[in-house]
């Protein structure tokens, strides 16, 4: 799960590139009497982030702006205006292409299809134009995630803009050879991360179904390095088939440490079943 860069623009070149629309709906004088908060909030959200305390930070705003009197303007105005209008969908579109190789940075599984509010937009309406509020993501984990709002730091959602889970390995995974080679992934933060950091990403993992989605993604893997393996095998034996697996992982783990094919191929590498020709029978 390689994390995105983040959006350089800002809610008011937003807001501009919502301009003629607001104008021929009548919002543009409440959205204008809005601007100076809604940047000064921007800038906060953006501080909170990077010093790792956006959810304290969100936690107040989420008293603030609840059933905030304009919720259903500027709900509108992102469906209508950014996600269905032309100039305001360019920048949405300019959302999905900080995707790294425009793959999820939820799951790393699936293309990006969707732009999600990280902070709901119904419990948040005052952040819903934010550039730095709107990640990239696929249909399925935007369908996981919803419009839920973890409160406890425990179970804190990852935001990919801010947070960093990738640089260190925690995604592992075994081969079970009594199902027939099915490859079971599990999360298992190191040992240095912080009780809360350890307990986000176990969080994350089960919320958005990893294990499950990884475990298919993995069956068809091996069903397609299948007779490659099989054929290192038998040129080089189990010692060279685990040295060419090795090898591969190691080259998926240079790109991305806990991508899901790092972690099944180191696996495949640690299976003596797999290396003494388990392939054959899956």
């Amino acid at each position: 799960m390689l994390r995105p860069a983040r959006p350089v623009f800002t809610v008011k070149e937003v807001v501009d590139a919502c301009s003629a629309w607001l104008q021929k709906y009548g919002y543009a004088d409440r959205v204008n009497e809005h601007l100076f908060g809604l940047r000064e909030l921007e800038q906060k959200y953006r501080l909170a982030g990077q010093y790792g305390i956006l959810l304290s930070f969100l936690l107040v705003e989420l008293i603030k702006q609840k059933d905030h009197q304009d919720r259903a303007m500027f709900e509108e105005i992102y469906a209508q205006a950014v996600v269905g209008r032309a100039a305001g969908r360019q920048l949405y579109d300019a959302i999905k292409a900080l995707a790294a190789d425009r793959r999820c940075p939820l799951c790393g599984i699936q293309a990006v299809a969707q732009v999600d509010h990280h902070a709901p937009k119904d419990k948040f309406p005052l952040l819903a134009l934010a550039p730095q509020n709107l990640v990239a993501v696929c249909g399925t984990c935007n369908q996981a995630k919803s419009n839920t709002f973890d409160q406890e730091p425990s179970r804190e959602a990852i935001h990919p803009y801010f947070d960093d889970f990738g640089s260190e390995r925690w995604l592992s995974a075994r081969i079970d050879s009594a199902a027939g080679g099915v490859a079971v992934f599990q999360a298992i933060p190191p040992g240095t991360w912080s009780d809360t950091k350890a307990a986000r990403l176990r969080r994350h993992f089960t919320k958005y179904h990893l294990a499950d989605r990884y475990r298919a993604e993995a069956g068809h893997a091996l069903s397609m390095r299948k007779r490659k393996d099989t054929r290192t095998l038998e040129e080089s034996g189990p010692d060279g088939l685990r040295d060419h697996l090795l090898a591969d992982a190691g080259e998926y783990s240079d790109y991305d440490p806990n991508s899901w094919q790092a972690a099944l191929i180191f696996a495949l590498a640690d299976s003596s079943w797999y290396l003494t020709g388990g392939m054959r029978s899956i």
